[in-house]
Protein backbone atom coordinates (compact mmCIF):
# COMPACT_ATOMS: atom_id res chain seq x y z
CA UNK A 1 0.00 0.00 0.00
CA UNK A 2 1.21 3.27 -0.86
CA UNK A 3 -1.11 5.72 1.19
CA UNK A 4 -1.91 5.97 4.45
CA UNK A 5 -4.62 8.03 6.68
CA UNK A 6 -2.89 10.79 8.22
CA UNK A 7 -4.81 10.47 11.25
CA UNK A 8 -5.29 6.93 12.20
CA UNK A 9 -2.18 5.24 9.86
CA UNK A 10 -4.53 3.07 8.05
CA UNK A 11 -3.40 2.19 4.59
CA UNK A 12 -4.69 2.70 1.22
CA UNK A 13 -4.42 1.49 -2.21
CA UNK A 14 -5.01 5.45 -3.87
CA UNK A 15 -4.96 8.29 -2.40
CA UNK A 16 -8.58 8.63 -2.44
CA UNK A 17 -9.81 9.88 1.09
CA UNK A 18 -11.45 9.92 3.06
CA UNK A 19 -10.44 7.45 5.08
CA UNK A 20 -12.33 3.75 5.48
CA UNK A 21 -11.62 3.91 8.88
CA UNK A 22 -11.92 7.21 10.75
CA UNK A 23 -12.90 9.41 7.89
CA UNK A 24 -10.38 11.82 7.58
CA UNK A 25 -9.62 13.64 4.51
CA UNK A 26 -5.60 13.54 4.18
CA UNK A 27 -3.57 10.96 3.41
CA UNK A 28 -0.01 10.58 3.15
CA UNK A 29 2.71 8.68 1.12
CA UNK A 30 3.39 5.23 3.21
CA UNK A 31 6.86 5.02 4.62
CA UNK A 32 9.15 2.51 1.87
CA UNK A 33 10.79 -0.52 3.93
CA UNK A 34 14.23 -1.08 2.72
CA UNK A 35 15.37 -4.30 1.47
CA UNK A 36 18.76 -5.77 1.62
CA UNK A 37 18.81 -4.61 -2.19
CA UNK A 38 17.44 -1.14 -1.95
CA UNK A 39 19.26 1.90 -2.04
CA UNK A 40 18.51 5.20 -0.76
CA UNK A 41 17.39 6.62 3.01
CA UNK A 42 14.65 4.96 4.76
CA UNK A 43 13.07 6.80 7.33
CA UNK A 44 10.98 5.59 10.29
CA UNK A 45 7.89 7.73 11.25
CA UNK A 46 6.55 7.36 14.83
CA UNK A 47 3.04 8.98 16.47
CA UNK A 48 4.69 10.95 19.54
CA UNK A 49 2.46 12.05 22.48
CA UNK A 50 2.37 15.99 22.88
CA UNK A 51 2.31 15.77 26.29
CA UNK A 52 4.94 13.02 27.37
CA UNK A 53 6.56 12.42 24.18
CA UNK A 54 5.92 8.54 24.44
CA UNK A 55 6.15 7.52 20.72
CA UNK A 56 3.47 5.43 19.63
CA UNK A 57 3.59 3.14 15.90
CA UNK A 58 0.52 4.54 14.83
CA UNK A 59 -1.48 7.16 15.17
CA UNK A 60 -4.20 6.15 17.77
CA UNK A 61 -5.02 8.13 20.27
CA UNK A 62 -5.01 8.64 23.63
CA UNK A 63 -1.28 7.77 24.28
CA UNK A 64 -0.88 4.68 26.11
CA UNK A 65 1.08 6.23 28.82
CA UNK A 66 -0.46 9.50 29.99
CA UNK A 67 -4.19 9.19 28.29
CA UNK A 68 -3.48 12.60 26.41
CA UNK A 69 -5.66 12.65 23.27
CA UNK A 70 -3.28 14.69 20.83
CA UNK A 71 -0.49 12.36 18.98
CA UNK A 72 1.86 14.10 16.20
CA UNK A 73 3.93 12.83 14.10
CA UNK A 74 7.64 12.64 13.86
CA UNK A 75 10.89 10.70 12.39
CA UNK A 76 12.56 8.61 14.80
CA UNK A 77 15.39 9.05 17.08
CA UNK A 78 17.87 6.44 17.59
CA UNK A 79 20.54 8.92 18.61
CA UNK A 80 20.59 7.99 22.09
CA UNK A 81 21.17 4.26 21.50
CA UNK A 82 24.23 2.36 21.72
CA UNK A 83 25.97 1.22 18.18
CA UNK A 84 24.67 -2.51 18.01
CA UNK A 85 27.78 -4.52 17.43
CA UNK A 86 28.26 -8.55 16.78
CA UNK A 87 26.29 -10.68 19.64
CA UNK A 88 28.96 -13.72 20.96
CA UNK A 89 28.44 -16.26 23.51
CA UNK A 90 30.09 -14.47 26.89
CA UNK A 91 27.28 -11.64 25.46
CA UNK A 92 24.41 -14.80 25.94
CA UNK A 93 25.81 -16.99 28.71
CA UNK A 94 25.29 -15.27 32.15
CA UNK A 95 27.53 -15.39 35.23
CA UNK A 96 26.12 -18.90 36.92
CA UNK A 97 26.07 -20.80 33.41
CA UNK A 98 29.80 -19.31 32.79
CA UNK A 99 30.72 -21.04 36.04
CA UNK A 100 28.61 -24.03 35.02
CA UNK A 101 30.68 -24.68 31.54
CA UNK A 102 33.98 -23.60 33.43
CA UNK A 103 33.58 -26.04 36.46
CA UNK A 104 32.30 -28.83 33.53
CA UNK A 105 35.46 -28.20 31.55
CA UNK A 106 37.80 -29.12 34.82
CA UNK A 107 35.94 -32.23 35.58
CA UNK A 108 36.28 -33.33 31.85
CA UNK A 109 40.50 -32.26 31.73
CA UNK A 110 40.69 -34.51 35.24
CA UNK A 111 38.64 -37.40 34.13
CA UNK A 112 40.93 -37.51 30.87
CA UNK A 113 43.67 -37.27 33.09
CA UNK A 114 42.81 -40.10 34.91
CA UNK A 115 42.06 -42.15 32.01
CA UNK A 116 45.69 -42.10 30.46
CA UNK A 117 46.93 -42.50 33.83
CA UNK A 118 48.14 -38.70 34.44
CA UNK A 119 46.40 -38.57 37.58
CA UNK A 120 45.24 -41.39 40.42
CA UNK A 121 41.06 -41.60 40.32
CA UNK A 122 39.14 -44.08 42.61
CA UNK A 123 37.62 -46.84 39.78
CA UNK A 124 40.23 -45.44 37.13
CA UNK A 125 43.85 -45.84 35.97
CA UNK A 126 44.09 -49.88 37.28
CA UNK A 127 44.60 -50.92 40.33
CA UNK A 128 46.54 -49.41 43.18
CA UNK A 129 50.75 -50.08 43.61
CA UNK A 130 52.48 -51.15 46.32
CA UNK A 131 53.02 -49.39 48.95
CA UNK A 132 56.76 -48.80 49.80
CA UNK A 133 56.81 -50.62 53.06
CA UNK A 134 59.81 -50.44 55.59
CA UNK A 135 61.71 -52.87 55.59
CA UNK A 136 64.04 -55.19 53.10
CA UNK A 137 61.69 -56.17 49.59
CA UNK A 138 64.69 -57.35 47.93
CA UNK A 139 67.27 -59.49 50.16
CA UNK A 140 67.10 -60.51 53.80
CA UNK A 141 70.88 -61.60 55.09
CA UNK A 142 72.28 -61.87 51.89
CA UNK A 143 69.20 -64.51 50.64
CA UNK A 144 67.67 -63.05 47.44
CA UNK A 145 63.30 -62.61 48.86
CA UNK A 146 62.68 -63.09 44.66
CA UNK A 147 64.61 -66.44 44.92
CA UNK A 148 62.76 -67.73 48.02
CA UNK A 149 59.28 -66.90 46.50
CA UNK A 150 59.93 -69.18 43.74
CA UNK A 151 61.17 -71.52 46.27
CA UNK A 152 57.96 -71.05 47.74
CA UNK A 153 55.90 -71.91 44.68
CA UNK A 154 58.11 -75.08 43.81
CA UNK A 155 57.36 -76.72 47.07
CA UNK A 156 53.82 -76.07 47.06
CA UNK A 157 53.66 -77.71 43.26
CA UNK A 158 55.53 -80.62 44.67
CA UNK A 159 52.90 -80.76 47.81
CA UNK A 160 50.14 -80.89 45.24
CA UNK A 161 51.60 -83.52 43.49
CA UNK A 162 52.28 -85.74 45.97
CA UNK A 163 48.51 -85.54 46.89
CA UNK A 164 47.22 -85.92 43.13
CA UNK A 165 46.09 -82.25 42.47
CA UNK A 166 47.71 -80.06 39.41
CA UNK A 167 50.12 -77.23 39.17
CA UNK A 168 49.43 -73.99 39.76
CA UNK A 169 50.66 -71.96 37.18
CA UNK A 170 52.27 -68.28 38.86
CA UNK A 171 49.54 -65.65 38.29
CA UNK A 172 50.83 -62.20 37.43
CA UNK A 173 48.21 -60.20 38.90
CA UNK A 174 47.69 -62.77 42.00
CA UNK A 175 51.09 -62.12 42.46
CA UNK A 176 50.93 -58.30 42.91
CA UNK A 177 47.42 -58.37 44.71
CA UNK A 178 49.74 -60.65 47.32
CA UNK A 179 52.30 -58.20 47.11
CA UNK A 180 50.21 -55.15 47.49
CA UNK A 181 48.36 -56.51 50.21
CA UNK A 182 51.59 -57.75 52.62
CA UNK A 183 53.38 -54.82 51.78
CA UNK A 184 50.19 -52.67 53.16
CA UNK A 185 49.89 -55.25 56.42
CA UNK A 186 54.28 -54.52 56.96
CA UNK A 187 52.78 -50.33 56.77
CA UNK A 188 50.14 -50.77 59.05
CA UNK A 189 52.52 -52.67 61.55
CA UNK A 190 55.47 -50.00 61.41
CA UNK A 191 54.04 -46.71 60.01
CA UNK A 192 51.22 -44.77 60.49
CA UNK A 193 48.89 -46.39 57.61
CA UNK A 194 45.62 -48.25 58.83
CA UNK A 195 45.33 -52.18 58.09
CA UNK A 196 44.46 -53.01 54.38
CA UNK A 197 40.85 -53.88 53.51
CA UNK A 198 39.42 -56.33 51.29
CA UNK A 199 38.20 -53.70 48.90
CA UNK A 200 41.07 -52.16 48.67
CA UNK A 201 41.80 -55.15 46.25
CA UNK A 202 38.52 -54.54 44.13
CA UNK A 203 40.46 -52.70 41.27
CA UNK A 204 42.38 -55.82 40.71
CA UNK A 205 41.67 -58.25 37.85
CA UNK A 206 42.84 -61.49 38.19
CA UNK A 207 41.27 -63.34 35.26
CA UNK A 208 41.31 -66.66 37.30
CA UNK A 209 39.22 -68.17 34.61
CA UNK A 210 35.49 -68.81 35.70
CA UNK A 211 36.45 -67.62 38.91
CA UNK A 212 37.56 -63.90 39.71
CA UNK A 213 37.73 -64.51 43.83
CA UNK A 214 41.26 -64.77 45.13
CA UNK A 215 42.17 -66.48 48.32
CA UNK A 216 44.99 -63.86 50.29
CA UNK A 217 46.40 -65.80 53.24
CA UNK A 218 49.08 -63.96 55.65
CA UNK A 219 51.79 -65.30 57.90
CA UNK A 220 55.22 -64.00 59.56
CA UNK A 221 58.19 -66.06 59.87
CA UNK A 222 61.19 -65.23 62.17
CA UNK A 223 64.04 -64.24 59.87
CA UNK A 224 66.99 -66.01 58.65
CA UNK A 225 69.91 -67.50 60.52
CA UNK A 226 72.67 -66.53 58.35
CA UNK A 227 75.09 -69.01 59.33
CA UNK A 228 72.91 -72.47 58.53
CA UNK A 229 71.36 -73.63 54.87
CA UNK A 230 74.95 -72.13 53.03
CA UNK A 231 75.84 -73.08 49.74
CA UNK A 232 78.73 -74.91 48.59
CA UNK A 233 80.84 -71.21 48.26
CA UNK A 234 79.68 -70.54 51.87
CA UNK A 235 76.55 -68.13 50.87
CA UNK A 236 73.36 -68.70 51.95
CA UNK A 237 71.05 -70.54 49.60
CA UNK A 238 67.19 -69.20 49.09
CA UNK A 239 66.22 -72.50 48.06
CA UNK A 240 66.43 -73.94 51.75
CA UNK A 241 64.44 -71.08 53.29
CA UNK A 242 61.96 -71.36 50.94
CA UNK A 243 60.94 -74.62 51.00
CA UNK A 244 60.89 -74.13 54.87
CA UNK A 245 58.91 -71.61 54.74
CA UNK A 246 56.68 -73.27 52.28
CA UNK A 247 56.58 -76.35 54.90
CA UNK A 248 55.10 -74.65 58.06
CA UNK A 249 52.72 -72.49 55.86
CA UNK A 250 51.15 -75.62 54.98
CA UNK A 251 51.42 -78.01 58.07
CA UNK A 252 51.75 -75.40 60.69
CA UNK A 253 49.48 -75.59 63.96
CA UNK A 254 47.28 -73.89 61.88
CA UNK A 255 46.77 -76.07 59.15
CA UNK A 256 43.50 -74.46 57.91
CA UNK A 257 45.71 -71.59 57.07
CA UNK A 258 47.65 -73.64 54.35
CA UNK A 259 46.37 -76.79 53.88
CA UNK A 260 43.97 -75.55 51.42
CA UNK A 261 46.80 -74.82 48.76
CA UNK A 262 48.22 -78.01 48.78
CA UNK A 263 44.66 -80.55 49.04
CA UNK A 264 42.11 -78.49 46.70
CA UNK A 265 41.29 -79.22 43.28
CA UNK A 266 39.73 -76.55 40.49
CA UNK A 267 42.90 -73.83 41.39
CA UNK A 268 44.50 -72.73 38.56
CA UNK A 269 47.03 -69.52 39.57
CA UNK A 270 49.23 -69.10 42.55
CA UNK A 271 51.22 -65.62 43.65
CA UNK A 272 53.20 -64.98 46.73
CA UNK A 273 55.38 -61.89 48.57
CA UNK A 274 57.72 -62.66 50.87
CA UNK A 275 59.13 -58.90 52.81
CA UNK A 276 61.60 -58.56 55.28
CA UNK A 277 60.33 -56.10 57.99
CA UNK A 278 62.55 -53.56 60.28
CA UNK A 279 63.37 -56.68 62.78
CA UNK A 280 64.44 -59.21 59.60
CA UNK A 281 61.31 -61.34 60.11
CA UNK A 282 59.52 -62.31 57.23
CA UNK A 283 55.84 -61.65 55.94
CA UNK A 284 54.39 -64.26 53.87
CA UNK A 285 51.06 -63.21 51.87
CA UNK A 286 50.23 -66.22 49.34
CA UNK A 287 47.74 -65.39 46.76
CA UNK A 288 45.24 -68.15 44.82
CA UNK A 289 42.36 -68.89 42.64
Amino acid sequence: MDWRCKWCGKPHAENDPPCDNCGHGRFEKAVVQMGPDSTGDATQVVWACTECGREHQKHSPPCSRCGNATLEQREADYSDLEEVGETGWLDILDRRHAAGFAVAGVLALVLGLGVVGVVDLPGLGGPPSPPDAPGENETASGVSLADMEASFVATINARRADEGASSLEYGETVATMATYYNKRVVESRYGEADPPTRSELDPFDPACGDSSEVALLHQEFAGPNPNTNVTADGGPSADPYGSALAFVFVEGSDRSVGGSIVEKRGLSAIGVDIHADPQGDFHVTVGYC
